[in-house]
């Protein structure tokens, strides 16, 4: 008899893709439960990484996270038959190095990215782009990876050289600058206009566009009220770590944040 994964858990997704992106997690677990063979994942959001292990964790199966970087916020999830021993190697994980040929050039987490998708890439082949000295590291599938090599060298109007890197990569550190801002209330475009510096009209044209996340899912309305311990994300930008707050004399919302410049994408 055919084994089955728990689906009640995809009523959680209320945006149609996403849910079919979860469905399809699934299916690959009940491969490994009625097959008994390993399979590997897409590279994963932080928010459905979070949601797929909670499920996953439940079945009859072994589970191995791999993101090719030391904390990976993107990574690709191992799963096996219970009691077999799973190796990072089976995440078929390739880290590529890139770096503009104009040594004077310094290109942005934006302008990789955006490359990158526009060969018609889909952002589950592609893991986190995080910054190097001179360039960036690409974490992408085995198979793409080949392609990159052969196709890619060009970012935007800059020429770039492209090389598959096998040491431990020498990214900057993702150091937090600790800060107080001090906001009329705690809606999200307060807080990331104060964080960030910019109007509260560019930091609602962020959350309309698509590029804020909360806790790893992306929020739509500006007016929400966000909650201490909370990972806000700004596609591009950076991150606020959210600390804790208390009310001012003049009444008014002081939060101690952690603010993360961009160093990956």
């Amino acid at each position: 008899m055919k084994q089955s994964a728990d689906r009640s858990g995809l009523g959680f997704w209320s945006e149609k893709e996403v849910r079919l992106e979860a469905a399809h997690l699934l299916d690959q677990a009940d491969g490994v439960l009625n097959e008994e063979i390993k399979q590997v994942t897409p590279f994963l959001s932080f928010a459905m990484r979070e949601w797929a292990q909670a499920v996953l964790r439940k079945e009859h199966l072994a589970l191995m996270v791999e993101g090719g970087f030391p904390n990976a916020e993107r990574v690709r999830i191992i799963l096996g038959p219970w009691g077999e021993t799973l190796d990072a190697k089976d995440a078929e994980i390739s880290l590529l190095w890139a770096r503009p040929t104009n040594s004077r050039v310094r290109l942005e987490h934006r302008q990789i990215l955006g490359s990158l998708m526009s060969l018609g890439f889909k952002r589950d082949v592609l893991g986190d782009i995080q910054a190097g000295q001179s360039g960036f590291y690409i974490a992408t599938t085995a198979e793409m990876a080949q392609f990159l090599l052969d196709q890619w060298r060009q970012v935007g109007r800059e020429r770039i050289e492209v090389s598959l890197y096998s040491e431990k990569p020498e990214v900057y550190a993702d150091l937090g600058e600790e800060r107080r801002i001090t906001v009329n209330s705690s809606r999200l475009d307060a807080v990331i206009a104060n964080a960030f510096g910019i109007s509260r009209s560019s930091a609602q044209d962020w959350i309309t566009q698509g590029m804020v996340r909360r806790d790893g899912l992306v929020v739509s309305k500006a007016e929400v009220e966000v909650q201490p311990g909370a990972m806000i994300s700004c596609r591009g930008q950076g991150r606020i770590k959210l600390l804790e707050c208390s009310q001012t004399r003049k009444e008014r919302t002081a939060w101690e944040i952690v603010l993360f410049r961009s160093q990956r994408h």
